[in-house]
């Protein structure tokens, strides 16, 4: 018995120094930068293009925005404006662009300043969650024509607090449009029902014969792309008999040593007999030889079988090497060889 009360004392005086060493810790989160105010109204288009990683040796597609934080003293803002990501797109005369959500706020801006004053949140239970938040961009605009772009009050693992945007989402919209940001697709291209890029089948080694045919008279076009450098897949190791500087083809069922894309340059209109001829050489057995073929083609085609100005297929069934290894190629990672006249034909 006495030993029980002892164990029991114990675990008191544990919780009770637990309990004062949190007492010790600041839970008060520093105060946040001042933002850096600039000349001119926002733009979103070009607002969250920084934070995009370039490429290696690449500049960056556009300057880096402005350092968020809180309102600078003397700073009136009238107008709050919020640029968020959307899967929306704008289609003009110079094609299809992808955009952002460019919403306005003008009334009772004091109630969001208030929220954007929260404090951030520190401490809590040290259990976050691994999802990545999207965070937009929201900027303030003064009567003077400047702005700067706002520091959304944090929990403590970092995600924005929900009620800042719900304090936002509850005030009335000025105004609300989808701004262009960048070109996705041209004219050309939409018009021809033709994706932008496009790539070769990464997967070679067939199965003999091709399981899913194409209906001749599906095929009246091909879209022709011009090849961009090889971008080097980086699921194969580079030790790898099947990796890149292997000098060896993919076995079957493996990734090849690169992923040849292509930027779409024009379309081909597909005379009377081509469809049959391309679909009757697609439906004779794949070539080891072919498959194993590590030429790199400098101009490729491929042949939608829907009309133009409908949904496009990621996946297209049929793709022909205009040089290189002079492949038609099957989505099920086939290789037959394209005769040289039908080849003639798809270069224009």
């Amino acid at each position: 018995m006495g030993r029980l009360s002892t164990t029991t004392t114990t675990g008191a005086v544990l919780a009770v120094l637990l309990a004062t060493a949190g007492c010790a810790f600041d839970t008060t989160a520093p105060p946040r930068p001042v933002a850096e105010v600039v000349d001119g109204a926002p733009d979103c288009a070009l607002s969250t293009d920084a934070w995009i990683v370039p490429e290696p040796g690449t500049a960056p597609s556009a300057p880096p925005p402005p350092r968020a934080g809180s309102v600078p003293e003397g700073f009136t803002p009238v107008s709050a404006v919020r640029c968020a990501g959307t899967t929306d797109s704008v289609d003009d005369a110079d094609g299809r662009w992808s955009a952002r959500l460019e919403t306005t706020w003008t009334d009772d801006l004091d109630r969001l300043l208030a929220a954007l004053a929260v404090p951030d949140e520190t401490g809590g239970s040290g259990m976050c969650t691994a999802d990545m938040e999207i965070v937009p961009d929201l900027w303030l605009t003064s009567a003077d024509g400047r702005s700067m772009r706002a520091a959304w009050p944090v929990t403590a693992c970092g995600k924005t607090l929900p009620g800042t945007h719900d304090v936002l989402d509850a005030l009335p919209v000025e105004e609300e449009r989808l701004v262009r940001v960048s070109l996705v697709q041209s004219r050309a291209a939409l018009d021809a029902g033709c994706s932008m890029q496009a790539s070769l089948p990464w997967m070679l080694g067939g199965s003999g014969i091709a399981t899913e045919l194409l209906d001749p008279s599906d095929l009246d076009r091909a879209c022709v792309y011009a090849v961009a450098p090889p971008l080097p897949d980086p699921t194969v190791p580079a030790d790898s008999p099947f990796g890149a500087g292997s000098g060896s083809a993919a076995a079957p069922g493996m990734p090849t040593k690169s992923v040849t894309s292509g930027t779409f340059t024009r379309v081909v209109p597909l005379a009377d007999g081509v469809g049959p001829r391309l679909v009757l050489a697609a439906g004779q057995p794949s070539t080891p030889g072919l498959e194993r073929c590590d030429a790199t083609a400098t101009s490729f085609v491929t042949f939608p079988d829907h009309a133009p100005g409908s949904s496009l297929p990621t996946d297209p069934r049929l793709t022909a090497e205009l040089d290189g290894c002079g492949r038609l190629l099957t989505s099920d990672g086939g290789a037959r060889s394209l005769p040289e006249d039908l080849a003639g034909l798809l270069r224009g």
